[in-house]
C-alpha cells in the first residue's frame, strides 16, 4: 500500500476518533424545540473545550456543515452535525482501505481497460465513502418530510374544527396532537411545550418550519403568524390553506401516476443485465465464468458498469421534476 494513503488514512482516523471520543465526553445538547441556530449556540457556549470537528462545525460558511445541521434535525436523529462528520470520517476510512486493497489487485491488468478501472476506483470510492453516509441521512430526512407534509392537511382541519368550536388555537393544536399519529404528534407536542415555557407562538411556529425544513411548513406557519399578528378569521384561512395543501398532494400523485410507466421500464432495464447474468451463470456456468476470470472479461463487465451507471442517471433526470 502506498505510505502516502497510509499517512492520509491515519491523520483521518485520528481526526474522526478524537473528535467522536470529545463529543462523548461533553454533555449532550438536546435538540427538542431547538433550531439550527439555538442549537450551534448552546454548543458555543461550552467553549473551547470542544473537539477539532465541533470547533470546524462552527464556522458557519461551510455549506455541507449546515445542511448537514438541517437533515439531522429533520429526520429528527439523535446525533450532533460533528458526531455525524466523525462517524463519516471513519466510513471514509474503512471505504479508503478497501480502495487501497483494489487498486493493488487491479495494478497487474494491462492495457487502457485496466488503467480505466484504477481511475474509476479512485475517482469513485473517495466519492462514495464521503458521500454515502450523506445520502443515507438526506433519505431519512426525507422520508420523514413526506410523512409531516402528508398529515399537515388533516391537522389544519382540526385546529380549524377546534376553533370553529369555541378552542384557542393552543388547544386547538393539542387536540390535534392527540387525535393525529407521529411524526407530526411529535412536533405540535415540542410547540406546545415551547409555548407553555414562555416562547411566544409566532417564534414557536417558526421553529417548527425550520425543523421540518418544507415549503408547506414554512407557507402555513406565515400565513398563521400574519392572521395572528393583524387579527381576523383564522379557521376559515387554515381551511384554505389545509386546501391548497391538498392540492399539492394531489399533483404530485398525478405526476407519480403519469411518471410511473416510465419509472417501471427503467428499473426494467436496470435489473435486466443484472438478471439475464445471473440466469447464465445458472445454465451455464462455465460460459459466464470467462467474464469473471478473463481480463477482457473484466473490461467488458467495467465497460458495462460505466453504461450501465450513466443510464440510471439519465433516467433519473428524464423522470425528475420539481414538486
Amino acid at each position: 500500500m502506498n505510505p502516502m494513503v497510509l499517512i492520509g488514512i491515519a491523520f483521518i482516523a485520528v481526526l474522526a476518533g478524537y473528535g467522536f471520543v470529545k463529543s462523548r465526553k461533553t454533555s449532550s445538547v438536546t435538540a427538542d424545540g431547538m433550531t439550527v441556530e439555538a442549537t450551534q449556540a448552546a454548543i458555543t457556549r461550552r467553549g473551547a473545550s470542544g473537539s477539532v470537528v465541533e470547533r470546524v462545525m462552527r464556522g458557519r460558511r461551510i455549506k455541507l456543515a449546515a445542511t448537514i445541521e438541517r437533515n439531522l434535525v429533520t429526520a429528527n436523529l439523535a446525533f450532533r452535525p460533528h458526531e455525524f462528520i466523525a462517524g463519516n470520517l471513519i466510513f471514509l476510512v474503512i471505504v479508503l482501505i478497501l480502495d487501497s486493497i483494489i487498486i493493488g489487485r487491479m495494478t497487474s491488468s494491462p492495457g487502457l481497460f485496466g488503467m480505466l478501472k484504477v481511475a474509476f476506483v479512485v475517482a469513485f470510492m473517495p466519492w462514495f465513502g464521503l458521500k454515502f453516509p450523506q445520502i443515507i441521512l438526506q433519505f431519512l430526512a426525507d422520508r420523514r418530510r413526506n410523512k409531516l407534509d402528508v398529515q399537515l392537511a388533516e391537522a389544519l382541519t382540526l385546529v380549524s374544527s377546534g376553533l370553529k368550536g369555541g378552542y384557542s388555537f393552543i388547544q386547538g393544536l393539542s387536540m390535534a396532537a392527540e387525535q393525529l399519529e407521529p411524526p407530526i404528534t411529535d412536533e405540535i407536542a415540542r410547540v406546545i411545550r415551547l409555548i407553555q415555557l414562555g416562547l411566544d407562538t409566532p417564534r414557536a411556529l417558526e421553529q417548527l418550519a425550520q425543523r421540518v425544513n418544507s415549503y408547506d411548513y414554512d407557507m402555513t406557519v406565515s400565513a398563521t403568524n400574519i392572521q395572528l399578528s393583524s387579527g381576523g378569521n383564522l379557521s376559515v384561512l387554515l381551511e384554505k390553506v389545509a386546501e391548497t395543501i391538498r392540492d399539492r398532494i394531489r399533483l404530485r400523485r398525478d405526476i407519480g401516476a403519469l411518471t410511473a410507466q416510465g419509472r417501471i421500464s427503467g428499473a426494467i432495464l436496470i435489473g435486466l443485465p443484472i438478471g439475464i447474468g445471473l440466469m447464465l451463470n445458472v445454465i451455464n456456468r462455465e460460459y459466464f465464468e470467462l467474464l469473471y476470470t478473463t481480463t477482457l472479461g473484466h473490461n467488458l463487465i467495467t465497460f458495462a458498469f460505466l453504461l450501465q451507471s450513466a443510464g440510471i442517471y439519465w433516467i433519473k433526470k428524464l423522470l425528475d421534476f420539481d414538486n
